[in-house]
């Protein structure tokens, strides 16, 4: 499992998480294909930033 924001693996056991469902669309009998993901609940970097989540959070 990977999170959404930051790209970085979660581990379900030792982590918090949260997981997310969202409809992706249905089709015209109204079969509905949904969109899993997750994010760490803890702050991380969004990916491709410059700085840790640890060092935005001091700069605040």
């Amino acid at each position: 499992m990977l999170c959404e924001r930051c790209y970085g693996p979660i581990d379900p056991d030792t982590e918090g998480h949260y997981r997310l469902s969202h409809i992706d669309h249905a089709d015209s009998a109204g079969n509905i294909t949904w969109r899993e993901a997750a994010v760490h609940t803890a702050a991380c970097a969004a990916a491709g930033s410059r700085f840790t989540a640890e060092w935005q959070d001091r700069a605040a």
